[in-house]
């Protein structure tokens, strides 16, 4: 557990990794379709100052996918509301802003690894 200071409170944090399945499934699930809507709004390519036009159902299933991402790692904190995806919604704009950009930094670490096991004496077929 990692505890740092946010705008107005603290937030607890969990390692990506101690995240429980039941949590981390939805993002496993909704990160195909977000990457998707990233990469249609130009990903990092845009120039600076300059806003990539989004279908108003692309950002609300974005803020989704951020808010679900959050609660994988938000273990507890200092607000009044509770933690959950409703109360995320209650914290201060400035701390909301703060618990997301900690999860984009994080959500490539709550993905499942579906790579081949390079251990030869597992049994994969080509």
């Amino acid at each position: 557990m990692k505890r740092e200071n946010v705008t107005g409170g603290w937030v607890d944090y969990r390692e990506p990794e101690d995240t429980p399945e039941r949590l981390r499934r939805r993002v496993t699930t909704m990160a195909g379709k977000a990457a998707g809507i990233a990469q249609r709004m130009g990903g990092d390519s845009l120039p600076d100052g300059q806003v990539a036009e989004i279908a108003t159902d692309d950002m609300q299933f974005l803020l989704e996918f951020n808010d679900a991402v959050a609660m994988c790692l938000v273990m507890g904190w200092s607000f009044d509301a509770p933690v959950t995806a409703d109360g995320l919604l209650d914290v201060p704009a400035a701390a909301y802003d703060e618990i997301i950009r900690h999860g984009q930094a994080l959500v490539v670490r709550l993905l499942p690894n579906f790579s081949i096991d390079p251990d030869p004496k597992v049994p994969t077929a080509n």
